[in-house]
């Protein structure tokens, strides 16, 4: 069981990383003339991974995160290319989508990496996403984050309870978020928040150096920097990112220079960003009249943008123009070339229409050619539960469940497939397994209980047995 003090640290910097906006446009520059060595740290790798664990689970319970399957596994793609060319390969990152309009990135301890919603949609090329990305898990090998940790603890700030409703209201109310938690607080909060200006130097130098290899243009950070300054001059507010990253002129320079000086061999962007962007850019926006108008206009001055072909055709599916939209993605697939993002709208368009056989066909090409598509296997799964099928569905997230255990969505889809399939007790374990991922420890134990009226397998009870032994400690005490 996690013990006092880490739990207090983790709702601490839950706090600073999350949810505090910035005061003012003053910059803050900690005095760190001796960053020591990147493995210096007050905590241990064990201890990181369990804090960062937790916060995950708060997050989850409180925050709302994409789940558009196509998104997700796009960010975790990129993110994935991009930590294997930091200077630690093989450590265990983890991507996430928060669906939040504002431009941020956020790492955490255990090398847990948000990303908002706004900064794929504001971003304007793969390199410059992927240099905010970069610039994050830059913080996370140098290990930054843990340094700021002990900044917290140094600073004396022991009410958790306000710090933690400050995360709950923050997160989707920053201005809610911050009177709530300042209620009692040390005045010098606004120090712990911000990297330090060497820290935001190293994450720059370091950053450009994994862009490089990760054969990424090196250009994208700098050349997104200048979207940040152009986007605070315009705003009430700088854009939340600068809230933990102070930006100067001089930065924007530095990395300029170094771009120049160090570039990839063969620069390459992921023909699906452009897909993504135009997806995410749909599914967010309160307006898809005007979204739809501007991506007419994008293909009036260049009809070979294929961001803005599969935005308009993405975007008439959702208005339920089906026949448009397919008719559209058919001339992607014909014009563009084959790729995952095209055979799942082109999915999506059948199953709309309840073709369910075409649906299924489209989809088995797409995995055919890129079989380890989790977007192309989840999508698969709904048409088969749609066309009444759950057996087959179920074959699929079995799978699912087991290559990725720690996603809830996969487990509430795993779930419903069990139950149309009349697998009770397999349901009802997915579903101990859906609350236990997002924090909710009874409500998992409870989902538990109710196998004891459930004809049930042995494996299936020493699974519930072990489950329940590993999280009945974790259930917090009614007070």
């Amino acid at each position: 069981m996690m013990n006092t003090a880490i739990k207090q640290i983790i709702v601490q910097l839950c706090f600073l990383a999350l949810v505090v906006p910035a005061a003012g446009a003053q910059q803050l520059d900690l005095s760190l003339p001796d960053l020591g060595s990147p493995s210096s740290s007050t905590l241990s790798a064990a201890d990181e991974q369990r804090i960062g664990a937790e916060m995950m689970r708060e997050i989850r319970q409180q925050v709302s995160l994409v789940d558009d399957p196509a998104v997700t596994a796009y960010i975790r793609d990129l993110g994935a290319r991009i930590a294997t060319a930091t200077d630690d390969p093989v450590g265990q990152y983890r991507f996430f989508v928060i669906d939040d309009e504002r431009i941020n990135a956020f790492a955490m301890p255990g090398g847990y990496v948000g990303v908002h919603s706004g900064l794929i949609t504001a971003s304007r090329t793969e390199s410059e996403l992927g240099a905010v990305i970069a610039h994050e898990l830059a913080h996370v090998t140098q290990r930054h984050i843990a340094r700021r940790i002990a900044a917290a603890e140094r600073s004396g700030v022991r009410t958790a309870a306000l710090v933690l409703a400050g995360l709950l209201i923050g997160t989707q109310n920053p201005q809610a978020g911050m009177a709530t938690a300042t209620t009692g607080m040390a005045s010098g909060i606004d120090s712990q928040l911000r990297y330090s200006r060497a820290h935001e130097r190293e994450a720059d130098r370091v950053g450009v150096r994994i862009m490089a290899n990760a054969q990424l243009d090196t250009h994208g950070m700098p050349n997104f920097f200048e979207v940040l300054r152009d986007d605070s001059r315009y705003r009430s507010q700088p854009p939340a990112f600068l809230s933990t990253h102070p930006l100067t002129e001089s930065r924007i320079a530095d990395t300029r220079e170094r771009a120049e000086k160090i570039r990839p061999d063969d620069p390459f962007e992921s023909p699906g960003y452009a897909f993504v962007r135009a997806r995410m850019r749909v599914i967010q926006t309160d307006d898809l009249e005007t979204l739809t108008a501007r991506f007419r206009a994008r293909l009036e001055d260049d009809s070979n943008d294929a961001g803005a072909q599969y935005g308009l055709a993405f975007a008439q599916l959702q208005a339920g123009q089906i026949d448009k939209a397919q008719a559209r993605f058919e001339a992607l697939l014909q014009g563009h070339g084959e790729h995952a993002l095209i055979y799942l709208g082109l999915a999506e368009a059948a199953q709309a229409n309840a073709r369910y056989e075409q649906a299924i066909e489209r989809l088995e090409q797409g995995l055919s050619l890129f079989p380890d598509d989790q977007a192309l296997s989840q999508a698969k799964v709904e048409v088969y539960l749609d066309d009444d099928r759950p057996n087959e569905a179920l074959r699929i997230t079995r799978t699912l469940v087991d290559q990725n255990r720690d996603a809830p969505g996969l487990w509430a889809l795993h779930a419903k497939a069990a139950s149309e399939a009349e697998q009770a007790a397999e349901s009802v374990l997915a579903m101990a397994r859906f609350y236990a991922v997002q924090g909710d420890f009874e409500a998992g134990l409870s989902q538990l209980r109710r196998l004891e009226d459930l004809n049930t397998t042995p494996r299936q009870r020493a699974s519930a047995e072990d489950l329940s032994e590993r999280w009945k400690d974790r259930v917090t005490p009614a007070s």
